[in-house]
């Protein structure tokens, strides 16, 4: 896709599938429409527990760690999700993917039922942490499945802990597009992480961002931010009331603000669903009820790159390696309205020593928009790479 400037967008590439995606509602029923959107969630996880898989929980190195795992039918298989997404995000390629391989997908520590801890939160932290999983619970080399985030702990855990590494999957990883300064004109930088540093600003008094003081309390009351105002201790409440990219829907927007603002305010145990989205919009507000702001911080302030060169944890990497990059463009304000540019991309494919490359038609999220490509792409790429594995002591 080029890299010329498109008309006036806002910051999130949903946003832009989205309103395409509602002229298709025309052709189907509304009734079938929208029992799809509001139900994809349920059923999608109906048929993983179906084909076997398990929610388990454990400790590596002190830390209380959510996983599903699936039958053993064959080599082991991590999956680790992106930012926003918990384990379940995996739930409509879980199914297919168990056909043939063993596969553990986990909730990244800030993330769904996993350990919500700031001290966690950057990538050769959590890279160490996962290798130490693979060692401790799935005890043989894994193939290694990261999307976005997730694939730079993924690079980072093949890169540093090669033995427990048998083959390796990036899918459209931020490779230094995420590295400051250049993730100030991205998506994820204007609209995720610069809310997430905002929310905790303005609603943790006397505890802002890590290194910074946070806003006096004005009374007693306001000490407990959820005693101030019920949305204070709410993070999706807040991001859905001052995301950007509820402006992409023009008129539209509002509304969608005020139905997500009144859901939060009646039921914060349930997710964020709007009837007329399709599944991949209602999927990133599904995640963002067990998600850690935090974690958004140590992108918005850089700590989740300490101690983490992209270049030479992309040069280190021995394991054979898929790298899939999506579609991206940059609007006409500059910001990259994806996770990789193409200039990115061949960056890392050219500093991988062996890698095979894929571009697809996708948005983002490939494994959770064309589920059948993603798990044919992995299975591929698999069969031609992988073949003993070691056992792990």
């Amino acid at each position: 896709m080029s890299a010329t400037a498109r008309p006036k967008s806002s910051l999130l590439p949903i946003a832009a599938r989205t309103a395409g995606a509602l002229a298709g509602a025309l052709a189907l029923t509304a009734g079938t429409y929208v029992l799809r959107n509001t139900t994809y969630a349920r059923l999608d996880r109906a048929r993983a527990e179906r084909a076997g898989f398990t929610l388990r929980t454990t400790m590596i190195n002190g830390h209380g760690i959510r996983f599903a795992e699936g039958p053993d039918a064959g080599p082991a298989l991590v999956l680790l999700p992106g930012q926003v997404s918990d384990l379940w995000n995996y739930a409509r390629v879980m199914r297919d993917l168990s056909r043939d391989f063993h596969v553990y997908a986990v909730d990244i520590p800030g993330h769904g039922g996993s350990e919500h801890d700031p001290e966690l939160y950057s990538g050769a932290v959590l890279g160490e942490l996962f290798a130490d999983f693979i060692a401790g619970v799935v005890g043989e080399q894994a193939i290694v499945s990261g999307h976005s985030s997730g694939g730079l702990i993924a690079a980072w855990l093949a890169a540093s802990r090669p033995e427990v590494v048998a083959a390796l999957v990036l899918e459209d990883p931020p490779f230094f597009s995420s590295v400051l300064p250049a993730a100030e004109k991205t998506t994820n930088h204007v609209d995720l992480a610069t809310t997430a540093h905002a929310y905790l600003a303005q609603h943790s008094p006397g505890s802002g961002p890590p290194g910074q003081p946070g806003p006096p309390a004005a009374d007693p009351s306001a000490a407990d931010p959820s005693a101030a105002d019920p949305r204070a201790a709410d993070f999706v409440a807040y991001y859905a009331e001052h995301t950007p990219m509820l402006d992409m829907f023009g008129d539209l927007g509002p509304r969608m603000r005020a139905q997500a603002l009144a859901q939060r305010a009646a039921d914060t145990a349930q997710p964020v669903r709007w009837a007329l989205m399709p599944p991949v919009l209602n999927e990133y507000f599904r995640g963002m009820g067990d998600y850690d702001p935090r974690f958004g911080q140590a992108f918005f302030d850089g700590s989740f790159h300490d101690h983490f060169d992209h270049a030479l944890t992309l040069a280190a990497i021995s394991a054979p390696t898929l790298l899939i990059h999506c579609n991206w463009f940059r609007d006409e304000d500059g910001v990259l309205m994806a996770a990789m540019s193409g200039e990115d991309a061949e960056q890392a494919r050219d500093l991988i020593p062996d890698v095979r490359f894929e571009r697809v038609d996708s948005g983002h999220s490939f494994h959770f928009e064309h589920p059948r490509r993603y798990a044919r792409l992995l299975r591929g790429f698999a069969a031609d790479t992988v073949g003993e594995v070691d056992l792990l002591d």
